[in-house]
């Protein structure tokens, strides 16, 4: 199962341009399962939600209908915690993700945020080659 970043949710859906149509590409080509969190629903429908109109949420919705949810569970927080202390300029949001992928035993972690690539041991790729 490969756990896929709010970014690259929000890129294919709300993009119009190659980094849209990379974010597209990926996740359409993955030969393993697709699993987000709670944290991925909630930053991708900000945009939508501030737009004010109701078919970009239905159109976020509509994506990330096809994500695994993965539960965010209270020891990922405390692993999120140990991240940000080994990683300085680790985000709260990016290790509390990092927490969620490490803990379901993700294969990989698609991003497009070169820096997750130390603090992930490896899991972190940037499968759109940067945005």
């Amino acid at each position: 199962m490969i756990y896929v970043d709010s970014c690259l949710v929000i890129y294919a859906v709300e993009r119009d341009d190659g980094v849209g149509s990379r974010a597209r590409e990926a996740l359409a080509g993955s030969d393993e399962p697709l699993a987000t969190s709670p944290l991925v629903i909630l930053e991708a429908l900000v945009g939508p939600m501030r737009e004010g109109d109701a078919l970009p949420q239905a159109q976020m919705w509509d994506a990330l209908d096809r994500f695994e949810l993965l539960p965010v569970d209270d020891d990922d927080y405390l692993r999120a915690a140990r991240l940000r202390a080994r990683h300085r300029g680790l985000q709260t949001a990016d290790a509390l993700h990092l927490a969620v992928a490490q803990r379901a035993g993700c294969t990989a972690f698609w991003t497009n945020d070169a820096r997750l690539a130390g603090a992930s041991g490896g899991l972190a790729v940037d499968v759109i080659g940067g945005g």
